[in-house]
């Protein structure tokens, strides 16, 4: 499966097939978070997604594969959406705030299943597990990095770089595993007052 354009990018092209298989995605990993890997069925996901079986196959060779390729349509939006343009901001802390907000962001659009099922890497082929791991890999380097000049200019507390950006990500995965689309706070309200909570608790007051 090509990479897919996300679904917040209104601006550049998609064809209606990108959006038909990220949507296919999103929903399989949406009843496979809810039911269970093992306890998902193919049937599930095709009724879910309004194909036939047969159908559902012309987007995937079958539910191993299917995990894969919702991991890898995971961290197209990863590196998307969250590391290309956080890449580009220069300062520490600002790269920091953003790359809070932009993964926040991409768990509201995509749906917060999608990210969450990242973490069950260890049910993929051992070649489908080396590629997704070092992709992630990417991304939590580019944290550690940031985290790394923060330290150096003596704002970040006190803590092991590595276990700041793993707690980092643990939190930010919390929302994707609370949130509620129609909950009594707007998706922005949520992302201001995570960033915050988790910047207070990395870096040093002024």
């Amino acid at each position: 499966m090509a990479r897919l354009a996300t679904l917040d990018k209104p601006d550049e092209p998609r064809s209606a097939a990108e959006d038909r298989a990220a949507q296919v995605l999103m929903t399989a990993a949406d009843l496979i978070f809810r039911n269970g890997f093992d306890a998902t069925s193919m049937n599930d996901i095709a009724q879910a997604v309004n194909l036939t079986k047969a159908g559902l196959y012309y987007y995937t060779k079958g539910k191993d594969d299917l995990l894969y390729k919702i991991m890898a349509f995971a961290m197209d939006c990863v590196e998307r959406d969250i590391v290309a343009p956080c890449r580009e901001i220069q300062e520490p802390e600002e790269r920091l705030r953003q790359i809070i907000l932009h993964h926040l962001n991409v768990i509201f659009v995509t749906g917060g299943a999608i990210t969450i099922l990242t973490e069950e890497v260890n049910k993929l082929a051992n070649a489908q597990k080396q590629i997704i791991v070092a992709r992630k890999r990417e991304y939590l380097d580019l944290v550690r990095d940031t985290l790394g000049q923060l330290k150096e200019s003596g704002r970040l507390r006190d803590l092991d770089i590595t276990i700041a950006a793993l707690n980092m990500f643990a939190t930010i995965l919390g929302v994707a595993r609370w949130h509620k689309p129609k909950g009594r706070l707007t998706k922005d309200q949520i992302a201001a007052e995570t960033t915050e909570f988790i910047l207070a608790g990395l870096l040093l007051d002024q």
